[in-house]
């Protein structure tokens, strides 16, 4: 299936959903699974359908440093405990455009590079708009009934240990320590997560990117 009729079926899908508060799209996989690219990919095509979308991410829900590599920054179980904060996630963006919610919604929690927390004023947000959100861990038990649409992005780790070490090559030093970060911390983390939350069979759909020119519905 070529890339683009498969972004297009995904819109199709999501612009079938009726509901009277935002559609809350999540996006998970493993980590440099492809997800985020999927993710702006599809946002793009909504929004060229004249369709009002918030493009965000659980990245901008992280726990300070202090929380986020108590248990070391190279520890797999300190990555998938303590990367993200579920309760800022939930009760900042998610709860808020929910069927009980004000739609009165926030799309970060802390500044990442300051390591700052951040109050920003909440935004108003119409019945129609379409959150695209995307995160490694989003289908985790207390997170996954938050959203109208799940989509899991299946690759073999191999092949995202590969994307993701050339990818943080530059920021790790080399490809062989970013290979060995992602094998240790990354990699484990979310064998961690299929084991233990079973993303896949909560998904609404599951896409294998495995050949990003070609990724189809599983």
């Amino acid at each position: 299936m070529l890339r683009n009729e498969l972004i297009s079926e995904l819109a199709n899908r999501i612009l079938d959903i009726k509901i009277i508060h935002p559609i809350r799209v999540g996006v998970s996989g493993i980590t440099a699974s492809g997800k985020t690219t999927l993710a702006n990919e599809l946002a793009k095509e909504l929004q060229d359908r004249k369709k009002q979308v918030v493009r965000t991410s659980i990245d901008q829900f992280h726990n300070p440093r202090v929380i986020r590599y108590r248990q070391g920054k190279e520890s797999a179980i300190g990555y998938y405990e303590d990367a993200h904060d579920y309760n800022a996630f939930k009760e900042k963006l998610l709860i808020p455009l929910g069927p009980d919610g004000n739609r009165q919604y926030q799309t970060i929690s802390l500044d990442l590079e300051k390591d700052e927390i951040v109050n920003s004023e909440a935004k108003l947000a119409n019945k129609d708009t379409i959150f695209i959100i995307d995160g490694t861990f989003l289908f985790k038990d207390e997170l996954r009934d938050l959203f109208d649409y799940k989509i899991f992005v299946d690759t073999d780790f191999e092949l995202a240990r590969k994307r993701g070490s050339q990818r943080e090559e530059q920021a790790f030093g080399s490809y062989e320590k970013a290979e060995e970060i992602f094998q240790k911390r990354y990699n484990s983390a979310s064998k961690l997560y299929l084991e233990q939350h079973e993303p896949k069979l909560h998904a609404n759909v599951v896409i294998n990117n495995n050949d990003i020119d070609h990724p189809f519905f599983c």
